[in-house]
């Protein structure tokens, strides 16, 4: 199928050039480009995984054209994911996205390699493209027990790609040698940057093989643009795809200041709604208690508030945000940023593609 040209950031090669790869149905160095969306994982009030929200919200980010979509993350609430929801996810995404020219990835995180390399397994046998995939996090690793552990999982699931999340609340450093280290595996494609290390995003950009994708669009889309990033992993593409878009569109024109003036409001918005305005950082008068509450409660709480996608509550350990508070951040957002709030019907708005 021909994909409709949405919100591509650079649609070009790195700095570096990337090595051939064998043509493979699965996720490739030269394919892991664009806009990747990262949405929570829905869940029903009973906290039962919620199979047509989750439909929903896939069906969404494939009609604005979005390059990948990963699933079972950290937004996606993967530690507390069963091994049967786990199934059933890989299951739901081969049957809404097969077919779609979007990229599809589901998160393969463990504590131990077996636990890795079996969730691996199951997105592999289901046909899904990729995984986003960590290794055991729980002590850190030296640069051989690192290189062991993704030699082995490269070689026990050698027909998916693997994505590396990379992700600064863990810690384990990856350097561009690392990188070049791993790049004789041509199933592992790159890395997810979850840092605010700009400098180090773009040190590997110009110096290893492999691609990397920063996950922090909040501040750097307009400037990863202009700098010829591969792509983007964004969370909140799901909460405002309007203003990606629109500002997406803008950069492909090279038009980088209008670009700065349509994303700058979308960057103050995350911002202070994450963590507060100055510092120390000051929770608005009319959201009293929104600081009590952790990531994956914000995060549904905010989706459900802007109304693009579905979210539901999290699981535990996570404490859902209470009604009345949700209700106050909802005002809160349409009384001060209406720009922000997408359209009603804004997917199923732009025009089909096939």
């Amino acid at each position: 199928m021909r994909r409709r040209d949405f919100v591509t950031v650079a649609g070009v090669a790195p700095a570096v050039s990337v090595s051939a790869a064998p043509e493979t149905t699965w996720l490739t160095r030269e394919r892991y480009r664009g806009v990747y969306a990262y949405p929570p994982t829905p869940f029903a009030k009973d906290l039962s995984l919620d199979e047509d929200a989750f439909r929903s919200n896939l069906r969404k980010l494939i009609r604005i054209g979005v390059s990948g979509i990963v699933v079972g993350g950290s937004t996606g609430e993967f530690y507390t994911l069963t091994s049967a929801d786990f199934k059933r996810i890989a299951r739901l995404m081969r049957e809404e996205m097969h077919g779609t020219g979007v990229v599809s990835v589901l998160g393969a995180t463990g504590l131990n390699n077996h636990e890795v390399i079996e969730k691996i397994s199951v997105a592999e046998e289901a046909g899904l493209d990729a995984v986003l995939a960590m290794q055991p996090f729980y002590t850190t690793l030296t640069n051989r027990e690192l290189l062991a552990f993704w030699d082995q999982v490269a070689h026990a699931c050698p027909r998916i790609g693997i994505i590396i999340y990379h992700f600064e609340r863990v810690r384990q450093a990856y350097t561009a040698e690392i990188f070049r280290k791993l790049a004789v595996h041509p199933n592992i494609v790159g890395s997810k940057e979850a840092h605010f290390n700009f400098n180090e995003w773009l040190s590997l950009q110009t110096t290893s093989p492999l691609v990397h994708m920063s996950a922090t669009d909040a501040g750097w889309m307009v400037e990863m643009h202009r700098l010829k990033a591969p792509g983007v992993g964004s969370v909140h593409l799901t909460l405002m795809p309007h203003i990606i878009r629109n500002t997406l569109l803008l950069c492909k024109e090279g038009k980088y200041v209008e670009a700065d003036r349509v994303f700058t409001p979308f960057a103050d918005v995350v911002g202070h709604l994450a963590g507060g305005k100055g510092r120390p950082f000051l929770t608005p008068a009319e959201l009293d208690g929104w600081g009590g509450y952790g990531g994956a409660a914000k995060g549904k709480a905010l989706a459900e508030a802007f109304g693009f996608l579905q979210a539901g509550p999290p699981r535990p350990p996570g404490l859902a945000v209470p009604y009345d508070l949700q209700q106050r951040l909802r005002d809160y957002i349409h009384l001060r940023y209406p720009d922000m709030i997408p359209p009603p019907g804004f997917a199923e708005k732009l025009p089909s593609w096939s």
